[in-house]
């Protein structure tokens, strides 16, 4: 194993928890809220943007996924990294009506002069003092370094330390009368339980699963926005309607389709019998690739309904039974026919059966429950079914696909 290895992985969870958590406070923040114009984007002027009430609120957020997170101090690289990233975006700001939160897990120490920030209405000058006596030794010391032929120190906070010094006395003193530090903040693996605690209104026994269901819409949400797939901010009222449908399904036992918009990780490997059972009647590339989507959401959305109520494994093995009664006919109807056919003809005859679960099955079949419309859970079920040789699209697969086990 590459010694570096350990670090890279370590880098790589840490920037992808960064990411969550930039969605999911995001979505706490405007769960907390109660203004009914409030609307939130992530990754625009800053990690996230919100806006209420005529203000714009622009929060850095900083993770960590240490069991300790450092303590934030004047040496911070956050603290340096988040004032660089302030001072760039100052000129598309009016200051006067814009809040900027830096978001932290870690501690501020009692003794620290960055405690003022946790207070709106605390004096800011000592602060500006310590802050600008830390940037100066920072750019000092790389002077030094340089005029020694050293190595130059502090190159992960340089660039905060030297446009903080830049801005006037009275700009940097304006700049922290905006600021404000969260310290002490959840974790990304601590949001969903936080936010749940803020449904209110929703009985206690609601609430956890609605703020399960409320985070992977959100999820999708924040994708669509990134990828230009809907309008880079969310509204509250966009929330609130969300969260109002889905305590609607809840108490109506209604079924969702969790997976209907969700696609498989790129590393997702199928069971191997899917492909032997659509190259057994010669299947083309899409057959198989359709066939791997939607067993998968399938697979994925029985494994959400057997978790979320242990009763639901009762309908869905029901729910096979009706599935495999239906194929049943079809199959039995095809081996009769081809009894006399050469193997092209009896291929053929299995590929019009494995697209017959594709284009037919989903419309000609009684959903599940009452009110599904989602196709994906009978092709994927068939899939599923066909992994277990429980239903085959050859006439002979039983023998066929038998011997290979």
């Amino acid at each position: 194993m590459d010694e570096d290895e350990p670090s890279v992985k370590h880098a790589a969870e840490g920037s992808a928890l960064g990411f969550l958590y930039q969605s999911f406070y995001a979505l706490r923040t405007l769960v907390t809220l109660t203004t009914d114009d409030a609307a939130v984007g992530v990754e625009r002027l800053d990690d996230v943007e919100l806006k209420a009430d005529g203000q714009t609120l622009i929060y850095q957020l900083k993770h960590s996924i240490s069991t300790k997170p450092p303590a934030i101090t004047l040496k911070s690289r956050p603290i340096w990294r988040t004032m660089k990233v302030w001072i760039d975006a100052l000129p598309t700001l009016t200051l006067a009506e814009t809040k900027l939160h830096l978001v932290a897990v870690g501690a501020i120490p009692v003794n620290s002069p960055l405690v003022v920030l946790t207070d709106d209405n605390a004096d800011r000058a000592d602060l500006v003092a310590a802050m600008t006596a830390e940037a100066e030794r920072v750019l000092e010391a790389r002077a030094a370094a340089t005029k020694a032929g050293k190595p130059l120190p502090y190159s992960d906070r340089v660039d905060g330390c030297r446009a903080f010094v830049t801005l006037a006395e009275t700009e940097r003193l304006n700049l922290l009368r905006r600021a404000v530090i969260r310290p002490n903040s959840p974790t990304v693996a601590e949001i969903e339980k936080e936010i749940a605690q803020h449904f209110h209104l929703v009985l206690p026994e609601y609430r956890a699963a609605v703020a399960k269901r409320l985070v992977e819409w959100w999820d999708r949400q924040i994708v669509y926005s990134l990828s230009g797939n809907r309008d880079r901010v969310i509204t509250r009222a966009e929330l609130q309607s969300q969260i109002m449908a889905i305590v609607a399904d809840l108490e109506q036992d209604k079924l969702v389709p969790d997976f209907l918009t969700v696609v498989p990780p790129d590393n997702y490997q199928p069971d191997g019998m899917l492909a032997r059972q659509i190259a057994l009647v010669k299947g083309k590339s899409f057959d198989l690739k359709r066939a791997i989507r939607q067993e998968w959401q399938a697979r994925e959305q029985r494994g959400r309904w057997a978790t979320d109520n242990p009763a639901m494994k009762t309908k869905i093995s029901d729910y096979d039974q009706v599935l495999r009664e239906e194929w049943s006919y079809l199959h039995e109807e095809m081996v009769e026919a081809c009894v006399e056919f050469e193997a092209e003809r009896k291929c053929a005859s299995g590929l019009e059966l494995l697209r017959w679960t594709h284009n037919e099955a989903p419309n000609k079949l009684p959903p599940i429950a009452q009110g599904w419309s989602a196709p994906y859970y009978v092709r994927g079920s068939y899939q599923v079914l066909a992994i277990n040789l429980k239903v085959g699209w050859h006439p002979e697969y039983e023998t066929m696909l038998g011997e290979d086990e």
